[in-house]
């Protein structure tokens, strides 16, 4: 029988994740503790996609919102349960790592069970593996995003005419009084903190929401509990002042993304500089910086840094 943990959440006032029992037996609650397994299980699948980043999957946790872990015939299956007005959902968040149609239509069967319906969804698919899980009969997979992959190396040299908006905005912003970039270090925490909240009051009088906020805070907690190779951080200052951070880490060894970024609004031209500086100082040879969620401001900032290619990442639903 599926456990709702309705009792609980009634107690308590906030939603709960599942208790790992009945259809949900033999799966664990995503921790840091599970990055080694979770590394070698993407090294060999091959994947480079930004949602397979483990970091960000960290991030993705919040109350109402869990991802479970699951091995299965050498493979590693994400699930992410969420709480609805409908009641508890299982939906598989990644296709399995590495890719097995075996394991990904067990996973599947696991979520109809727990859902009551036949209609699961696989929530992000990497494109190497989009053929693959589109050849499972009762399976649509559309493609979702594009993303943007960098060639730190290619960043060296800005000079010529391709690389000219990005040039102009590094010069304005490096030609201020006392500009550093530094390596963030948790003691920057609370100055990180105190910039995160200027740029929400600032997207919220603007756009009426809170932006990447709960993110970004969730980072700034991770950071320096996790591993430098897999969660580093960059801070700018002007005149002593935080007015960027920016983090990012391995996805896979030879692959790195660019996961999450803030900098102060009021500077024309930082978030260029901020990402510039990020970018062409990462040491893997190809960084992800994600999709631009169809933001036409964002696609002009990721067009000018140039890159080297394009990622697509998929997503699948059972027809029933």
């Amino acid at each position: 029988m599926v456990e709702r943990d309705a009792s609980r959440q009634a107690r308590t006032g906030r939603p709960e994740g599942p208790r790992l029992r009945g259809v949900l037996q033999g799966l664990e609650k995503l921790s840091a503790d599970a990055l080694p397994r979770y590394k070698r299980a993407l090294a060999a699948g091959g994947q480079q996609g930004f949602s397979f980043y483990f970091p960000g999957l960290l991030a993705a946790e919040k109350p109402g919102k869990r991802l479970l872990l699951g091995a299965n015939a050498g493979s590693m299956c994400v699930f992410r349960w969420s709480l609805r007005e409908d009641g508890p959902r299982l939906e598989l968040l990644l296709a399995p790592l590495p890719m097995n149609a075996a394991v990904l239509r067990e996973s599947l069967e696991r979520c109809n069970d727990y859902n009551g319906n036949r209609y699961a969804r696989v929530l992000r698919i990497d494109a190497q593996d989009a053929a693959a899980v589109a050849a499972i009969p009762g399976l649509r997979v559309r493609k979702r995003r594009d993303q943007y992959l960098y060639s730190p190396a290619a960043l060296a040299d800005i000079s010529g005419g391709r690389f000219r908006t990005i040039r102009r905005y590094v010069a304005r912003i490096g030609a201020m009084d006392d500009v550093q970039v530094e390596e963030y270090r948790p003691a920057l925490r609370d100055d990180c903190r105190e910039l995160l909240r200027s740029w929400v009051e600032h997207h919220r009088s603007a756009h009426g929401t809170r932006g990447g906020n709960a993110t970004s805070r969730r980072v700034l907690a991770l950071a320096g509990k996790l591993p430098e190779t897999d969660l580093r951080g960059e801070v700018v200052r002007i005149g002593g002042r935080i007015v960027a951070f920016g983090f990012g880490g391995e996805i896979r060894p030879g692959i790195e993304a660019f996961f999450d970024a803030k900098c102060d609004p009021a500077i024309q031209g930082l978030t260029y500089f901020q990402r510039y500086t990020f970018l062409s100082r990462r040491p893997a040879p190809i960084v992800n910086d994600g999709s631009d969620a169809g933001r036409r401001g964002l696609a002009q900032l990721k067009n000018s840094m140039r890159p080297v290619a394009m990622h697509a990442e998929y997503s699948a639903r059972q027809t029933g």
